[in-house]
């Protein structure tokens, strides 16, 4: 039988507000990546819920002698830690790959003038690619504005 004891119950709410959290990041990692739920934010949740798991089992053994409290707790801040560095990885990747798309629009760009300067270009075309990098090179600066959040 289990007593409600002040650890216990601290116990209980540590282990309700981990698996809120868990399917937080289910419900925000579904909504916001067109991708989905992915194996990074999976790690990351799996973490946080056998930690929250090993609070429920503190309910009902005793921590001291439970090797399956610890197993929990030490598994869980693993996925964790893996799954915190995996999801920054993730989004430093994902900056750098704008970056340095920015970076080859620039070049381009500039290029693309030299021609223009060479005659080697007509105006119309000059306006039409410059209108289209310029489109890309916009939709990129509000990707890199939004990840930077």
């Amino acid at each position: 039988m289990v007593e409600f004891t002040v650890p216990n119950f601290i116990n209980l709410l540590a282990f309700i507000g981990l698996t809120i959290a868990t399917y937080t990041i289910f419900y925000f990692g579904k909504t916001m990546s067109p991708k989905g739920i992915g194996t990074n934010l999976f790690t990351l949740a799996l973490g946080i819920n056998l930690i929250g798991l090993s609070h429920l089992f503190r309910i009902w053994l005793d921590i001291l002698t439970s090797p399956l409290v610890l197993i929990l707790v030490a598994t869980g801040a693993m996925f964790l830690s893996t799954g915190i560095i995996w999801v920054v990885y993730e989004k430093s990747m994902e900056i750098n790959n704008l970056k340095k798309r920015e970076r080859e629009i620039n070049s381009t760009i500039a290029k693309l003038k030299e021609k223009y300067y060479q005659k080697e270009l007509s105006e119309e075309d000059l306006k039409v690619l410059y209108s289209n990098l310029m489109k890309e090179l916009t939709e990129i600066e509000v990707g890199l504005t939004e990840r930077r959040k």
